[in-house]
C-alpha cells in the first residue's frame, strides 16, 4: 500500500512538471522575464539576440555593488537567481525522495 502511494505521487508529480515544460516559452522568446528586465520593451525582436549580452554584462559590471560580493558566480546564484536556485533544490530534493521512496527496502516483520 506505501509503494502504490508513492508510485501515484510520482506519477502526479511527473505529469505536473511535464505540464509546466510543455507551457514554456521557447528560447530567446523576447517575452523571457531575463529579457524583459533589462532591455526595453520598444527594441524590434530582431534586435533581442545582440542585446541579449546586455543581461551578462550588468551582473559583472553591478554585482559587487548590488550584492557587495567578489564572486560574479555567487551573486548570480544567490542573489539575482535565489529563487530559480531554491526551486533547483526543491525539485532535487524531490526527486531523491522519489526515488527512495521507489526503492526503498519493505520491512515486512513476520
Amino acid at each position: 500500500m506505501k509503494r502504490s502511494v508513492a508510485v501515484i505521487l510520482f506519477a502526479v508529480f511527473a505529469v505536473c512538471m511535464i505540464v509546466v515544460v510543455l507551457h514554456l516559452y521557447p528560447v530567446g522568446d523576447p517575452r523571457l522575464p531575463g529579457y524583459a528586465d533589462f532591455i526595453p520593451a520598444e527594441i524590434p525582436s530582431e534586435e533581442i539576440p545582440r542585446r541579449a549580452d546586455s543581461v551578462a554584462t550588468y551582473y559583472n559590471r553591478n554585482s559587487a555593488r548590488d550584492v557587495g560580493g567578489t564572486c560574479v558566480i555567487a551573486s548570480v546564484i544567490l542573489d539575482y537567481r535565489g529563487y530559480d536556485t531554491l526551486y533547483e533544490a526543491t525539485v532535487l530534493f524531490t526527486a531523491v525522495i522519489a526515488c527512495l521512496a521507489l526503492i526503498g527496502k519493505d520491512h515486512h516483520h513476520e
